[in-house]
């Protein structure tokens, strides 16, 4: 399993963007902090951050990526 330390990724429990961000990273083997923006003030934080509460939404460095596809080629461009 690889594990990535410098990034997270808001979801939201039910969201079909997420959950195909999700298939990814179990097909890819992939382990990464999950933030739930239902939780808590992790909508607030999202919302702080990027200026909006969309998700999926990765985190790398402190900087949001949005889109689900997106998303998923920046990771396999990080695996391959």
């Amino acid at each position: 399993m690889t594990q990535f330390e410098n990034m997270y990724l808001y979801v939201k429990p039910g969201c079909p963007y997420c959950m195909k961000v999700d298939r990814f990273l179990d097909s890819a083997g992939i382990e990464i902090e999950h933030r739930s923006v239902l939780a808590g003030t992790n909508a607030e934080d999202l919302r702080a951050l990027g200026g909006k509460v969309q998700s999926p939404c990765l985190v790398v460095d402190g900087a949001p990526m949005y889109e689900s596809e997106d998303i998923i080629a920046y990771l396999r461009s990080l695996t391959s």
